[in-house]
């Protein structure tokens, strides 16, 4: 039987550059002369549920959001997907031993359609994973159960720091581990193939 390994990205194989940082739009005000709030209420809110189901391109959506504020959309996304990309090296070295033990493993990870392609090929996380699944090509967003259905998979384990994507996973019939950090995937796996 295929072992199908589902991993989110953010907060599971990637994290903020800045280790200091909690989320990449930390040092946002301080670097780009941008309060994470304004970006928040004209951007985030408004539009980001449109963009990250891959209904509408995250641009031009970007550069009227920034409008009168002094800051350049295509500088912000740069800052942004290099702030957000720090590759958490332990979760690597374990998922290239999965591949090696025989699991098939994908992200799945809600994302918009530039910055999944910025992790598989400028992060260059398409060296280490079978494929991609990501809510602006499947076009909903985890936890919705359409996002699992549209994956095609009837069997995987889905590792996810989210409680709502863990609890949305075992609801369609996936097993489902919430990740915190400091744990080892190779820990999470094992115990995995130990109830099957």
């Amino acid at each position: 039987m295929r072992k199908v390994l589902m991993l989110d990205v953010d907060g599971v194989i990637v994290r903020p550059t800045n280790v200091r940082a909690r989320a990449w739009s930390d040092t946002l005000e301080a670097d780009l002369g941008l309060a994470k709030s304004t970006l928040s209420e004209k951007f985030f809110k408004p539009h980001w549920n449109e963009i990250v189901t891959g209904q509408r391109a995250l641009m031009p959506l970007l550069q009227r959001a920034l409008n009168g504020t002094g800051v350049d959309a295509s500088a912000l996304r740069d800052y942004w997907f290099s702030q957000d990309a720090r590759v958490v090296e332990d979760v690597l070295e374990d998922v290239i031993h999965a591949r090696h033990s025989g699991w098939t493993v994908f992200l799945a990870t809600n994302q918009e359609h530039e910055r999944a392609e910025y992790l598989m090929d400028v992060v260059r996380l398409r060296e280490h994973f079978d494929g991609i699944f990501y809510s602006a090509s499947l076009g909903a967003k985890k936890p919705e159960l359409g996002f699992f259905e549209r994956t095609g998979e009837e069997d995987a384990l889905l590792v996810d720091d989210t409680v709502a994507n863990v609890e949305a996973a075992r609801h369609f019939g996936w097993r489902a581990h919430l990740w915190s950090e400091g744990q080892r995937l190779r820990d999470v796996l094992d115990q995995d193939s130990g109830r099957q």
